[in-house]
């Protein structure tokens, strides 16, 4: 299988980054794919967006599970709503539009979001927020895997575990959304589901070294991490047009 067909170093290196992916992911309640797409692209193409979608997909089950008494139900269900549509529309796009394009708008656009939340902005989870992050992250989720950025832009200034524990409820519906989507219009294959399911082991054991991660965030760093990733992961989409 071609997504299997690993050097030792690249092996060794797609183990460290889920792991460390996960531990992130457990700790902030996102980040996992906007820390590991980038690195494990690299490696092989074979990762986007299947494979790392349907991994996100089991590690997001774990931090649902562990906070789900903190869920915003109300405001999940918004953001859902509009995941739902937009995976639809960007199944749609696949083949169609150019995803250089794409990649580049998606970057730039998540780029700004960052720039006005540091200008002293504040970005309340209101329905309209909410609504729109969940429709631009099941666009950006389905076409590229990396979809946490306007989620976690929308809840950057609530409680630790509230962020947590609805960005990974949000990412397990959204990650299934995205899955269905692909397995119906055939971008989704046996090859990716293996590729997917040998290498969940190992962001599970970066989600099990998170208890540490998670009292940083609570003690008030998560609006400082949740910036710098978002602009990592726009840096990348723009930048993997150029690679």
């Amino acid at each position: 299988m071609a997504g299997l067909d690993f050097e030792t170093w690249q092996f060794a290196v797609a183990v460290l980054v889920l792991v460390v992916a996960g531990a992130v992911q457990g700790s902030t309640g996102f980040g996992f794919n906007s820390l590991a797409a980038p690195v494990l692209a690299i490696i092989t193409p074979a990762f986007i967006p299947g494979p790392m979608l349907l991994i996100s997909l089991m590690v997001s089950v774990s931090g649902m599970i562990r906070e789900w008494g903190q869920v915003d139900f109300s405001g999940l269900s918004t953001a859902l709503i509009g995941r739902l549509a937009a995976s639809i529309i960007a199944v749609l796009c696949l083949g169609l539009l150019d995803a250089t394009m794409f990649s580049r708008l998606f970057g730039a656009m998540v780029l700004l979001a960052v720039a006005m939340s540091l200008s002293g902005i504040r970005i309340q989870p209101t329905p309209r927020t909410l609504f729109f992050a969940g429709s631009l992250s099941g666009f950006m989720g389905t076409l590229t895997s990396i979809g946490a950025p306007p989620m976690a832009m929308a809840y950057q200034n609530v409680h630790g575990s509230v962020m947590r524990s609805t960005l990974n409820s949000f990412f397990v519906a959204g990650a299934f959304f995205s899955i269905v989507a692909l397995v119906v219009s055939g971008h989704f294959t046996f090859d990716d589901l293996i590729l997917g399911i040998v290498m969940c082991p190992f962001a599970f054991a970066g989600f099990l070294f998170s208890h540490w991660g998670r009292l940083l965030v609570d003690g008030g760093w998560a609006r400082s991490f949740i910036l710098g990733t978002s602009a990592a992961s726009g840096a990348f989409l723009i930048a993997r047009t150029v690679w």
